[in-house]
Formats: structure tokens, C-alpha cells, sequence
């Protein structure tokens, strides 16, 4: 299994408040402008992504 790193809190791009991480999503890659992005062994990348607890906007980004 591979270890994710810890990354910094994620900021709504709205409100300007810290963000909860919600849930991470293996993407699996079909496009081979993505090849470069994925894991090998788990034959995609991950995702991650994030609510504000004040407006309720949601973001993502690569993990």
C-alpha cells in the first residue's frame, strides 16, 4: 500500500475558512496525458476531497 504525505489544510476558495476532508477517491487513468500522474500499482491517482463547514462549497485535488 502506498503511504500518502500529509499536506496542508485545504482553504475554501469562498469564505476563506479551513476546509474538512471528507473522503479520498481512487481516479483510474484511460487518458495518457494522466499516465505521468498515476500510481503504478494502483493503476490511477488519488484524489482528495474537502467541504467548508460555513458555506458548504466542496474542492478536490490531487493527493
Amino acid at each position: 500500500m502506498t503511504a500518502v504525505t500529509k499536506t496542508d489544510k485545504m482553504i475554501c476558495p469562498s469564505c476563506r475558512v479551513e476546509m474538512n476532508h471528507h473522503c479520498d477517491k481512487l481516479v483510474y487513468t484511460t487518458d495518457p496525458q494522466d499516465a505521468g500522474q498515476a500510481d503504478p500499482s494502483l493503476g490511477g491517482f488519488i484524489e482528495e476531497f474537502h467541504t467548508c463547514p460555513k458555506c458548504g462549497g466542496g474542492a478536490s485535488r490531487l493527493a
